[in-house]
């Protein structure tokens, strides 16, 4: 007994466990997977977070400042229109860029590579010649001129603030000589940054003369759209850091030498010992947040016209001092035919150069766009709280609300993310928590319908043989009403007895009494059913109904005085199929009672059986009243409240009778039939037969002529039994215990 006890408590202990993992598991693993997409962001979830941040920016572009200082020559289809095809001759580009120092630009920076030697220089058209003397003659006069070098563009580049590019490669070459200072505050940044092993440089001498010298590389996402520029990267074996051409030129327009990096655990960034990546990078007075990479995340404002220069208008003198003097200077190409075309989140084809601008524009007018640090962690958290309380909303409340206050909680989360954005320029994913509070709430939605399934066609399968269809139907939608326990209900109670079954059934054989009884049950169930009554029970013989339970039934009592008559009126033809059947040759008879009032209603036994039932002593009058059909002689006997419930039938008293187990007699009636219409001759036999039952009661001499007038009246006819019984008891007619 004692090694029992701490299994008991043990089984006890885990079985609620165990039924309610199911339950468990339903709103744990959206709310998990959500957490998962969350923290691990795989590319499918980066990506549609892209796209979220990308329609912010499409719905809120950055504001397009045309004072800001930067200004893109275009060498655009116009300008190779009027000048000639690219490329141009060096000297071109000299001119253009010394036009642009004439008129005071504050830095010029060229978004072109120049790696390759001109090809219009005079020593490469010479070159190109036939190998005759004349070829000879020809280089050595430009020689002895100095024409045979084109250095215009190098000594254009060293006369003013400039800055070269170049590209980094995944190539195997030396490492890149760059003109910026570095420093580090807190971690290492190498480690964060993209890496490359070789580069694509401009000629030396155009190299050297260039007051920068920064990298072009993108780095774009998956979809190829750029949303990020990084400013800084490594190269090498040795993870050398090289500027972008963004960074050289910020550092160039402020007469900068370094470029400092600051990276998670310096002194204010609050790191906590995590190598989180790097945090900002400061140039001159400007300091530049950035995300973990080292790239700025670019609020773009879109293509502007104002921020475009035709190259051919510089060059042909047509542009103002005053949209060249103080700023940084782009010249780069938008003409289709180079090909320097790329994607941002506002458009699909974009010109390089532009991107540059954007990235300038962006960082001198303070735009800040960012996606924080904590941003994963807070989203995390979203997506647990928002999940769980979504499948709580499911679980427990209405449709209606739940859909309504997750509707409200997804804009709510909406326009949290974009107000973020539009007012701060912190980057929060809205996507990832409202799909998991979606995910959650769907998935809690079709457990409970299932479940609701479940029970429905329990209720069906349960029920169905002992309620009518369209009352399976209506405690099908509200199986709540089965949980285990109950209520007090006000009902109407039926109990129905084959009269004689055990004699009866002495001759029978065990199949053959089954068969009597399914037969006669049949229809009395049918009766039952058709009247939107519930079947208890059968026992032996007989059978229990009630009204008003578990569904509402308006008029209860008069539904089981019409069952009750229906039963009656079947015996008829169910006593010829007993005949013609050969299970039995008597016409068998019914007693029936019914009483009204209140009982307990509702599942009884225990969490794994019970059974829908109903008890007390409405219940335990009706019985009696059923047992005191014998005695009385009458078929049908109800109590006197269902007389006062059932005002569409009619009644014969049948006076006082002491039913067993009861201290006082109790009121009784016969049930007559139906009260459809006035009928003077029922009123006349009512009249009779109280008068004979007044007069039996009191003894009085002439109590038996007064029951024989009612016995004799057409309606006295289904009374004779009960007068006869009646006569027998004067003079001495006392209620007695049936």
């Amino acid at each position: 007994m004692l090694a029992a006890s701490p299994g008991k408590t043990i089984a006890a202990w885990i079985s609620p466990l165990v039924r309610s993992l199911p339950g468990a598991l339903v709103w744990a693993l959206p709310i998990g997977l959500g957490l998962l997409l969350c923290l691990e962001s795989p590319p499918l979830v980066e990506r549609l977070r892209n796209l979220v941040f990308d329609y912010d920016q499409q719905v809120e572009p950055r504001r397009y400042l045309p004072d800001l200082p930067v200004r893109v020559v275009d060498i655009d289809d116009s300008s190779l229109a009027r000048l000639g095809q690219w490329p141009w001759p060096r000297h071109r580009l000299a001119d253009l860029a010394r036009h642009l120092f004439a008129q005071g630009a504050a830095v010029v920076a060229f978004d072109i590579l120049f790696s390759e030697q001109d090809r219009a220089a005079p020593q490469n058209l010479i070159a190109q010649l036939p190998d005759v003397p004349e070829r000879k003659a020809l280089g050595d006069a430009l020689a002895a001129r100095g024409l045979m070098q084109d250095n215009s563009l190098t000594q254009v580049l060293a006369s003013g603030p400039s800055v070269l590019t170049l590209v980094l490669t995944n190539g195997n070459s030396d490492e890149v000589s760059v003109k910026s200072g570095f420093a580090t505050l807190g971690d290492d940044p190498r480690p964060f940054l993209l890496n490359f092993r070789g580069a694509i440089l401009p000629l030396p001498d155009l190299q050297n003369a260039a007051a920068g010298l920064g990298s072009i590389n993108w780095a774009p996402d998956r979809d190829l759209i750029v949303r990020k520029v990084p400013l800084v990267f490594t190269q090498g074996a040795n993870a050398a850091l090289v500027p972008s051409l963004d960074a050289e030129i910020l550092r160039v327009a402020q007469h900068a030498s370094t470029i400092l990096i600051k990276s998670s655990n310096a002194s204010d960034t609050g790191g906590f010992g995590a190598r989180t990546g790097v945090v900002s990078v400061k140039i001159g007075a400007l300091e530049i947040a950035t995300e973990s990479d080292g790239a700025v995340r670019v609020h773009y404002a879109g293509t502007k016209a104002a921020r475009h220069i035709s190259a051919w208008r510089v060059l042909a003198g047509k542009v103002a001092n005053d949209d060249i003097a103080g700023r940084i200077v782009l010249i780069g190409s938008s003409a289709s035919a180079l090909a320097d075309i790329r994607s941002t989140p506002l458009e699909a084809a974009v010109p390089g150069v532009d991107i540059h601008a954007e990235l300038l524009e962006h960082v001198l007018s303070g735009t800040r766009l960012a996606r924080p640090d904590y941003a994963p962690g807070l989203e995390a958290l979203l997506v647990v709280l928002g999940g769980a309380i979504m499948s709580l909303l499911a679980r427990f409340t209405k449709p209606v609300a739940a859909v309504t206050v997750l509707l409200l909680s997804l804009e709510g989360l909406a326009f949290a993310s974009f107000y973020a954005f539009s007012r701060t320029g912190l980057l929060f994913d809205a996507l990832m928590p409202g799909a998991t509070w979606v995910l959650a709430y769907a998935a809690m939605t079709i457990a409970v319908y299932r479940r609701s399934e479940r029970q429905r066609e329990f209720v069906r399968k349960a029920f169905s043989r002992y309620l009518a269809p369209a009352l399976v139907e209506r405690l099908a939608k509200d199986p709540s009403r089965l949980e285990l326990g109950g209520e007090a209900r006000d009902v109407s109670v039926l109990f129905a007895d084959v009269r004689d079954f055990t004699r009866r059934s002495e001759g029978l054989s065990a199949v053959e009494v089954v068969q009597f009884l399914n037969g006669v049950l049949t229809p009395l169930t049918q009766s039952v059913l058709v009247e939107a009554g519930t079947i208890d029970k059968y026992f032996g013989d007989g059978l229990m109904a009630f009204w008003n339970a578990p569904i509402d039934v308006p008029n209860h009592a008069e539904h089981a005085c019409a069952a009750a008559l229906a039963m009656r009126a079947a015996l008829p033809a169910l006593n010829a199929h007993l005949v013609q059947t050969g299970i039995e040759t008597r016409p068998i008879e019914l007693g029936i009672g019914i009483n009204t009032g209140e009982a307990f209603v509702g599942n009884m036994g225990s969490d794994m059986r019970f059974d829908y039932s109903i008890v007390g002593d409405t219940v335990n009058v009706a019985s009696r009243l059923e047992e005191a059909t014998k005695h009385l002689g009458v078929p049908i006997v109800v109590a006197e409240t269902t007389m006062r419930a059932a005002p569409g039938f009619r009644f014969v008293p049948l006076g006082e009778t002491l039913l067993r187990g009861r201290s006082q007699p109790t009121p009784i009636y016969a049930l007559h039939g139906r009260a459809d219409v006035e009928d003077l001759d029922f009123s006349a036999f009512l009249q009779l037969h109280e008068a004979a039952l007044a007069a039996a009661a009191m003894a009085a001499p002439d109590a038996a002529a007064k029951i024989r007038a009612a016995r004799e009246h057409p309606y006295g006819e289904a009374y004779v039994l009960f007068y006869s019984r009646l006569g027998l008891d004067i003079p001495a007619f006392l209620p007695r215990a049936v």
